[in-house]
C-alpha cells in the first residue's frame, strides 16, 4: 500500500517537515519520501493530510473508562478511597471488558496507537485480550497492592507473593504477543505496597522487566510516604533499586532537587498527565526542568474519572500551555512537545526501536491529520498548528501495524468490531455501581 499526497512530519531527528509518501508492507513501513507507485500496489490518495507517527500515551487506566464522571470534586486520596478503588474492586470480567473496549475505541479515534495502562487487581487477562483484538499496541499489567486499610476494598489487596505470581503468569502468557503487547509490573504507589512487594518488583526489574508506578502526585501522598518510610517517594524507590531505564513514574509533580537529580541519573522516565493533575488539584509538574535534565518524558491522559477524556491532543496542548506558564513562553518548543507524544513517548516506554517515528523498518503506526489552515493557522510550522490549535476532530485516519483502525474519522478494521462498546458499557454500569454500593 502506498499513501500519497501527504505532508510528512517523520519525527526522525533532523528531518524537516515536507511533502512525500509512505509505502507500507505488511505491518511495517517499507519506504518514506518521494515515491512512485509499484506495479500491483494499492494507492491511497491522502489529499494533503499530514502524516505523523501514531501517538504514544504513557499512562492510562482502561479499567477506569466506565467510571467517567463518577468521581468529581475530590482530591487524590479521597478520589481513590471514596470512588475509584470501590469501583475498581466491583469490576467483574464483563464490566472490565466493556470498559477496555470503550477505552480502546476512544484512544484509536484520537490517534493513539500505543499506550501504557495500569489495570485493576483482577481479570487483567480480559484487557490484554481486548488490546490484541483491537489492533493497537500496549504495555499493560495488573495493579499490585499488598497494603490496605479501612478505606481500601479487600478485593484490591493481595499478599505480595500473590501479586508477584500473577504478574509473572501474565508475563508468561502475554508478553511479546504479536509484537504489540508487553507486560509491566505495576506497584500502585509506595503507600499501597510493602517493602517485600517492592523488593520482588525490583528483583524482576533487574532481570529486564518493565516497572510502571505512580509517584509524588499530590502533597498528601508525599507527606504519607515520608511518615511511613522516612523518605520522599522517589528517594524510597531509589533505595529499593526501583529506578532505572525500564522504570516509568506517573506524575512526579512534587519532587525536590535531590529527587530530580536522582531521577535524571537513573534513566527512569516521567509520565506527564497535565489534565488529571489540574482536575484533582495536585499541581503542575516541572516538565521543562525534567527535559533540561535529560529525563525522558511521555504524555498521558490517565484515567477517565480523573480527566473525563482520553485525548492525546488535549494533553499535548495542556502540557505546552502549562509549561509556557511555569517556565516561560516557548522555553519548550512546539516540536519538542510533539516529540513527547511520538518518538519521545516511545523512548519513555522502551519502544523507540520499533515505533515513534516514520522510517523504514518501523511498525506502520501512522496518524493522518487534517490540519486545515482555516482552523489551525496559515503559518508554515505544523508543530505550532498541531500543539496549540488542533482538536481531536483533526484526526482523520489512523493505521496501526499497517491496518486502518480509523478511516475518515470512523472506526475501521479491528476497531470497527468494537462499535457497540458504548452500549455494552451502558448495560454493565448499573450492576457495577450496585456491587460498589455507590
Amino acid at each position: 500500500m502506498l499513501l500519497t499526497g501527504l505532508s510528512l512530519a517523520t519525527m526522525r531527528p533532523g528531518d524537516a517537515p515536507g511533502p512525500g509518501a509512505i509505502r507500507v508492507a505488511g505491518e511495517r513501513i517499507a519506504a518514506v519520501g518521494r515515491l512512485a507507485p509499484e506495479p500491483g500496489e494499492e494507492r491511497v490518495d491522502c489529499g494533503g493530510l499530514w502524516a505523523l507517527p501514531g501517538f504514544v500515551q504513557g499512562h492510562v487506566h482502561l479499567c477506569q473508562v466506565l467510571f467517567r464522571g463518577l468521581a468529581e470534586g475530590l482530591p487524590l486520596l479521597d478520589w481513590l478511597e471514596r470512588r475509584v478503588w470501590p469501583l475498581e474492586a466491583a469490576h467483574d470480567a464483563a464490566s472490565l471488558r466493556a470498559s477496555a473496549r470503550l477505552g480502546l475505541v476512544e484512544l484509536g479515534l484520537g490517534g493513539t496507537t500505543t499506550f501504557q495502562s495500569m489495570e485493576t487487581a483482577a481479570h487483567t487477562e480480559v484487557v490484554l485480550e481486548e488490546v490484541l483484538a483491537s489492533g493497537l499496541s500496549a504495555v499493560c499489567g495488573a495493579s499490585m497492592m499488598d497494603r490496605g486499610g479501612p478505606r481500601v476494598p479487600p478485593a484490591l489487596v493481595r499478599p505480595a507473593r500473590a501479586c508477584l505470581a500473577e504478574a509473572d503468569a501474565l508475563h508468561r502468557a502475554f508478553d511479546g504477543r504479536d509484537g504489540r503487547l508487553h507486560t509491566a509490573l505495576n506497584p500502585r504507589f509506595v503507600l499501597s505496597c510493602s517493602d517485600e512487594l517492592l523488593a520482588g518488583v525490583a528483583e524482576r526489574r533487574a532481570g529486564g522487566r518493565r516497572v510502571h508506578t505512580h509517584a509524588a502526585e499530590h502533597p498528601d501522598e508525599v507527606d504519607g510516604v515520608l511518615a511511613a518510610t522516612g523518605r520522599r517517594p522517589v528517594a524510597h524507590l531509589e533505595a529499593l533499586d526501583l529506578l532505572g531505564p525500564t522504570t516509568s513514574l506517573a506524575h512526579c509533580v512534587h519532587l525536590d532537587e535531590v529527587e530530580r537529580e536522582r531521577l535524571a541519573g537513573s534513566g527512569a522516565a516521567v509520565l506527564h498527565c497535565p489534565s488529571t493533575n489540574l482536575k484533582l488539584g495536585s499541581g503542575i509538574a516541572p516538565v521543562a526542568d525534567f527535559l533540561a535534565r535529560g529525563i525522558p518524558v511521555a504524555l498521558g491522559a490517565d484515567g477517565a474519572p480523573a480527566n473525563n477524556r482520553l485525548c492525546a491532543l488535549t494533553e499535548l496542548r495542556q502540557a505546552a500551555l502549562l509549561s509556557d506558564l511555569v517556565a516561560g513562553p516557548a522555553v519548550v518548543p512546539a516540536r519538542t512537545w510533539v516529540e513527547r507524544l511520538t518518538l519521545g513517548g516511545a523512548t519513555a516506554l522502551g519502544l523507540d526501536r520499533d515505533r515513534g517515528s516514520l522510517e523504514p523498518g518501523k511498525r506502520a503506526d501512522i496518524v493522518l491529520l487534517d490540519l486545515d489552515p482555516a482552523w489551525t493557522g496559515f503559518v508554515d510550522d505544523p508543530f505550532v498548528r498541531l500543539v496549540y490549535a488542533a482538536e481531536r476532530g483533526a484526526v482523520h485516519s489512523v493505521l496501526a501495524s499497517g491496518r486502518f483502525v480509523v478511516r475518515d474519522r470512523r472506526p475501521a478494521g479491528p476497531l470497527a468490531d468494537l462499535a457497540g462498546a458504548g452500549e455494552e458499557a451502558r448495560r454493565c454500569l448499573p450492576a457495577l455501581l450496585a456491587r460498589a454500593s455507590l
